[in-house]
């Protein structure tokens, strides 16, 4: 058995996995504070420039 082989293998499908989780909690963590933030928007008509 190709001993090389078969560790580039674990090595790949053990990296897609921690991947595919890290992109699962980073996308939580987006959604979570998109959904918590309930800022309410204030529209004026005079833009300033000296705040």
């Amino acid at each position: 058995m190709n001993n090389e082989g078969t560790q580039k293998t674990v090595y790949n499908v053990t990296g897609t996995i921690i991947g595919a989780l890290l992109a699962a909690v980073a996308i939580f963590i987006v959604v979570q504070s998109q959904t918590g933030a309930e800022v309410p928007q204030e529209n004026t008509s005079v833009i300033s420039y000296n705040s």
